[in-house]
């Protein structure tokens, strides 16, 4: 696919990312608003995980800082796994000669080009809105899901309301990381699988 080769290097900060524990500390319940308050500069209007790119290229920007990371309320372990794994995946691509230069992250084009990637790679972790309050039903389990309560979506001020699609990586009792995407990406991608024209 054309979009591809311009989400490769993206790719390889968010790979790592969603591979490595969870970059996010929880906060004891008297420093939530702290916890949160610190995430918000990190978090990308275009959802959590689009906002760990952020947050690991935060962390280059702060030298890999341990305080940094604990002011944040972020796993410096996590995050350092996330940088070997990262650099793992750079040689790979270097070894078999992919471009690795990186593109403008947070145009809306690049943005757009990694969502259509990942819509491509995890068509079947979608889940919609079912009555416009944040009640997902995913598509291939028929189970109601919620965005966590540390997701990028929540984390805004104002709170927008919920997206009305999302992209999921995980789905556990506890957490549940979120993109928005449109009806029309997820078509294009999967038609073959998701009869939404319907």
């Amino acid at each position: 696919m054309r979009y591809e080769s311009s989400c490769w290097f993206p790719a390889v900060t968010l790979s790592p990312s969603v591979s490595a524990p969870s970059c996010f500390l929880a906060p004891e319940p008297s420093r939530e608003e702290a916890a949160v308050s610190a995430w918000r500069p990190l978090m990308h209007p275009e959802g959590d995980h689009m906002s760990l790119i952020n947050v690991y290229n935060a962390f280059l920007q702060h030298n890999e800082d341990e305080a940094w990371c604990a002011a944040s309320f972020l796993s410096h372990a996590a995050l350092r796994l996330a940088a070997v794994i990262r650099a793992e995946l750079l040689e790979v691509m270097q070894r078999i000669e992919l471009p690795v230069s990186p593109p403008a992250f947070g145009c809306q084009d690049n943005c757009t080009n990694i969502k259509r990637a990942l819509i491509s790679g995890f068509f079947l972790k979608v889940a919609h809105d079912v009555d416009g309050s944040g009640n997902y039903l995913l598509l291939t389990h028929r189970h109601v899901a919620h965005l966590h309560p540390a997701s990028s979506y929540r984390c805004r001020q104002p709170r927008p309301s919920p997206p009305s699609w999302v992209l999921y990586h995980e789905f556990t009792i506890s957490r549940d990381n979120c993109i928005r995407i449109t009806r029309r990406h997820l078509v294009a991608v999967s038609q073959n699988y998701h009869n939404l024209l319907n």
